[in-house]
């Protein structure tokens, strides 16, 4: 699939929804990093890093303004990879996405896709993967609409709720 970045919609306007944060690029997993996408900031335990979506790029200073409010629901595009292959990073299983399904932070999937978020809560070496949010539905989703994907390989657009991994 060639790399498309989600659109800058957000749910979540409501007051108290705004957690804004100003983080390096050296401090993102991704140092190139791309506005309205999911941000990981790196950390020392796998599993438990800071999460967040990208609002405003500073090419300046090299620093990303990020939305980290837990809570706050953007649209992303999510991957439905629930396993990978040990060795070599390949994808192993799939399954659909549905209201209320984890999402990861999954940097394999940035190399592999182009996607940064996807199902799969272990990586292909069995390290956790940071819990990014949980899928939810957008204004103008019905029940319908789920579940989106298969047990085939496939990227989802979803409405994704932010919050902080436990």
């Amino acid at each position: 699939m060639t790399r498309t970045t989600t659109q800058p919609y957000e749910v979540s306007s409501e007051a108290g929804r705004e957690r804004m944060v100003r983080i390096p690029y050296a401090r993102q997993t991704d140092a190139t990093p791309t506005i309205h996408d999911p941000v990981q900031v790196t950390g020392v335990i796998a599993g438990r890093m800071l999460t967040g979506t990208d609002i405003t790029i500073n090419a300046t200073n090299s620093v990303s303004i990020i939305n980290i409010a837990s809570g706050a629901t953007f649209f992303h595009n999510v991957r439905n990879v629930r396993t990978y292959n040990a060795g070599p990073v390949a994808e192993a299983t799939w399954g659909a996405i549905n209201v209320g399904d984890p999402v990861y932070y999954d940097a394999e999937q940035d190399t592999l896709n182009g996607i940064k978020l996807s199902t799969s809560p272990l990586t292909s070496v069995g390290a956790a993967n940071t819990l990014f949010g949980y899928v939810t539905m957008f204004q103008e989703e019905v029940a319908g609409d789920f579940p989106k994907g298969g047990v085939t390989a496939s990227t989802q657009e979803c409405a994704v709720t932010q919050t902080y991994a436990a």
